[in-house]
């Protein structure tokens, strides 16, 4: 059975890519002048992927301790 943990970390980590490959890939553009030169795709793109890392080494580790029977 798939957890709720590994989906939503799949997400985010695909989410994360997206917006940091955009971010790196509209590097130079005029529209970062608006956010004072700040790339925000690229930093929240991280921030997102870094969230999706997070999810996948808590279910990884979630994983591996054996539930307790319910009696």
């Amino acid at each position: 059975m798939i957890s709720l943990s590994s989906i939503l970390a799949a997400l985010f980590l695909t989410l994360g890519l997206i917006l940091t490959s955009y971010g790196v890939w509209t590097w130079s553009d005029p529209m970062y002048t608006k956010s004072l030169g700040w790339n925000l795709n690229l930093i929240w793109g991280g921030v997102v992927f870094f969230v999706g890392i997070l999810f996948g080494v808590g279910n990884r580790i979630f994983a591996r301790f054996p539930k307790e029977p319910n009696l």
